[in-house]
């Protein structure tokens, strides 16, 4: 079957940018709803249910051969009195979707049937855009994560150095060190004038060479703000480090690495942090020379050779992203 003009701009354009919809598909839904005269258009995507659900016939999806349109003639469980056309279709990487038409009044036609079977393929690519973009916002999400963990906060910025976007680790490291708010659209103000002339400067050089080497400045001296400064589109990343501080899951995770006692580990946690024996042993109600004890426990559990090394060890390690 051959769309004509109408079809492509009512049906296809709709499907393929039905994915970017809340909800997804419904102008493409009503459209088809409307050109063939239905009274609903469904459209069930993954995860898919066991049985499909009203009005539709109650049988698994597998049943549905991928790519044929089924009549309710040819549905035991089809509801009397009303018709249906349904296809089931999968996209290359396996996922599946469920497109059908119901109607109490009409009878559908082989035209009906027609073009449910010329939408399949195009609604197979659109399955698949789907599948990729969930799988890069589920990639870029993680990421998100691993760099908030680590204490690593983000700022994108133009050519102009005015902001593109940045994360809340950013947001919250520049509000609590320099009092500042920074605003999508404006150039970051750090209180530093010197940081603040260089930041145009490396954005431009960094827009038009991408192989630029990364370049380290410091945001703000007062405010003991760093920051990584990375070629990367529009212009540049700043990166920012900050401290994060030792919660639940990070002392559990020391546990089970480790092998430590509760208690070692949150010794061994507020010693990663950089406080003195003396300092983490109060902090977690010991007294100085239970302290030592416990940090030579700890030493020998972790095979550190000393307090500077078992913070290496505990700030490399997957502990730290707890």
């Amino acid at each position: 079957m051959a769309f004509s003009r109408v079809d492509e701009t009512d049906l296809l354009l709709p499907l393929h940018a039905g994915a970017r919809e809340e909800p997804r598909w419904q102008t493409f839904l009503t459209r088809l709803r409307q050109r063939t005269r239905a009274d609903a258009a469904h459209l069930i995507t993954a995860p898919m249910p066991a049985t499909l659900p009203a009005p539709l016939p109650a049988i698994p999806p597998d049943r549905l051969r991928p790519n044929r349109v089924y009549a309710a003639a040819e549905l035991d469980e089809a509801t009397p009195g009303s018709d249906l056309r349904i296809i089931r279709v999968t996209e290359p990487g396996g996922t599946s979707a469920i497109l059908a038409i119901t109607s109490a009044e009409r009878a559908f036609a082989a035209a009906d049937s027609a073009l449910l079977s010329a939408l399949a393929p195009h609604l197979a690519v659109a399955l698949a855009g789907l599948g990729e973009a969930e799988w890069q916002r589920a990639r870029l999400a993680t990421m998100a994560d691993a760099l908030a963990r680590s204490g690593t906060g983000w700022i994108t910025f133009d050519r102009d150095a005015r902001l593109v976007d940045l994360d809340d680790v950013a947001a919250r490291a520049l509000h609590a060190r320099t009092g500042i708010t920074p605003t999508i659209g404006q150039r970051l103000r750090t209180g530093d004038a010197e940081a603040e002339r260089l930041l145009p400067l490396v954005a431009a050089t960094f827009a038009m060479n991408q192989d630029t080497p990364p370049r380290a400045l410091t945001l703000s001296p007062a405010a003991a703000l760093d920051a990584l400064l990375i070629p990367a589109p529009p212009a540049m990343t700043a990166l920012i480090r900050v401290s994060p501080r030792a919660g639940p899951a990070r002392i559990a995770a020391l546990e089970a690495l480790h092998g430590l006692t509760h208690s070692e580990a949150r010794l061994a946690a507020a010693l990663a942090d950089g406080a003195s024996i003396a300092a983490a042993g109060a902090h977690i109600g010991l007294t100085i020379e239970t302290a030592r004890n416990y940090s030579k426990r700890i030493y020998a559990k972790t095979g550190a050779r000393g307090q500077g090394d078992l913070i290496r060890l505990l700030c490399t390690g997957v502990a730290a992203l707890a």
